[in-house]
């Protein structure tokens, strides 16, 4: 049995202990990559206050190292003279830096609207689908189902739910073409069960396999983090 480890980093952010704005530019930047990696996340904005009185307000595009030292990139709208849609991206070294906003972070509560709205009838079709999707991948008969059934009565888990089934359906059934992994999984899976928690985990008991995911979009997991929990429960 293997769980692995939550990966939200802003987990209790203005709801447990007071943060500095270095750790907060770091959470924003962690998020950031894993929207890259394809998270339908929302970011909120961020201001950045200067010692010398300015600000500076846009998307965390990374934090860390640079030729310049320690600091924050952030993409910003374009000044004077810009034309469109354009973004200026800004550097702002760590030694400026006196104070931080987060701007609505319960933005971060939703996904993106490049996430298609889903639906308890949506989800019920589709788990059917799933099982077959993977019984022919791997060769036997495979069930799949809802951990919680009273899981569907909750409008704010349909969504966990749907990236869930899709992230899953498509790692697991690609999970089963490597001879020795699809081995595995003939051998040790029969049913797999799909779970809504307070963080993403994987445990393998009695040929059930038991995914789950977090409530909040941040901590959905990638493919490459599903991939590994699911080898962990093998290993």
């Amino acid at each position: 049995m293997s769980t692995s480890k939550p990966v939200d980093p802003l987990e209790s952010l203005a709801r447990g202990p007071v943060r500095s704005a270095w750790e907060v530019l770091e959470a924003m930047s962690i998020l950031m990559r894993r929207r890259d990696e394809g998270l339908p996340l929302n970011l909120p904005q961020v201001t950045v206050f200067l010692r010398s009185g300015r600000e500076v307000t846009g998307l965390v595009r990374e934090y860390g190292e640079f030729r310049q030292g320690r600091g924050v990139l952030l993409t910003t709208s374009s000044g004077y003279g810009s034309r469109g849609d354009a973004l200026d991206v800004t550097f702002v070294p760590d030694g400026v830096i006196e104070a931080l906003t987060l701007h609505d972070a319960t933005v971060l509560d939703t996904p993106a609207k490049s996430m298609p709205e889903s639906s308890p009838m949506h989800l019920r079709r589709h788990l059917p689908a799933m099982a077959d999707r993977l019984s022919s991948a791997w060769g036997t008969k495979v069930a799949v189902e809802l951990g919680t059934p009273a899981d569907l009565e909750q409008e704010a888990h349909i969504q966990s739910l749907a990236w869930l089934v899709e992230r899953a359906g498509e790692v697991l059934s690609t999970m089963a073409g490597p001879p020795d992994v699809g081995a595995a999984l003939r051998e040790q899976v029969r049913k797999v069960r799909l779970f809504v928690g307070d963080a993403f985990g994987a445990k393998l008991t009695d040929g059930t396999l038991d995914l789950t995911t977090s409530r909040r979009p941040a901590a959905w997991p990638l493919d490459s983090e599903l991939n590994q929990a699911v080898m962990d429960t093998l290993s």
